[in-house]
């Protein structure tokens, strides 16, 4: 495959691939790497960040997250992730699960995080992010996902799976 875009965070490549069918095709695959996700926890509450997404013009409720930087472990990443967007430290950083966000253009890979036993010493934010930081009673949460009111998916997976982890169902 070629690379036809390279940009800051992902590069663009194009070409033909064989599928294990034996059949040659052409793809654009977006090659992304590693990103991190991650629920925090404040007693009842969980840290969400309302966030102005160009792409879709507009505001989106989601959980922190972030790309994992060159040298950076899954882990690292969470930490300097909750700093910049919602300001917290956390004592506890506990692997849910992973996933491919979108394998049939991306192979974006992300690691989902349960963050507990966190201290607030002030956000850091990334230089043309727009943020702002709310606090949602988890119950509350779970019925904003419910009735679509957070449309993010890799928060919505995030939440759902930490709903059926925490009732002992996973």
């Amino acid at each position: 495959m070629e690379v036809v875009f390279s940009g800051r965070k992902f590069k663009v490549l194009s070409g033909e691939v064989y599928l294990p069918s034996g059949r040659k095709v052409i793809r654009d695959i977006i090659d992304f790497g590693r990103s991190v996700v991650i629920l925090p926890l404040v007693d009842r509450d969980v840290i969400l960040i309302k966030q102005y997404r160009p792409a879709v013009g507009g505001w989106i409720y989601e959980l922190p997250a972030g790309t994992v930087e060159e040298g950076e472990s899954p882990v690292e990443c969470a930490k300097r992730e909750l700093i910049e967007e919602i300001g917290y430290e956390a004592d506890e950083l506990e692997l849910m699960f992973t996933m491919y966000l979108s394998p049939g253009y991306s192979n974006e890979y992300m690691y989902s995080f349960l963050a507990r036993g966190l201290k607030y010493v002030g956000e850091r934010p990334e230089y043309g992010e727009e943020i702002e930081v709310v606090s949602l009673k988890y119950d509350e949460l779970i019925e904003l996902v419910g009735n679509g009111f957070v449309e993010d998916a890799k928060s919505i997976a995030t939440i759902l799976f930490y709903d059926k982890y925490k009732k002992g169902e996973l």
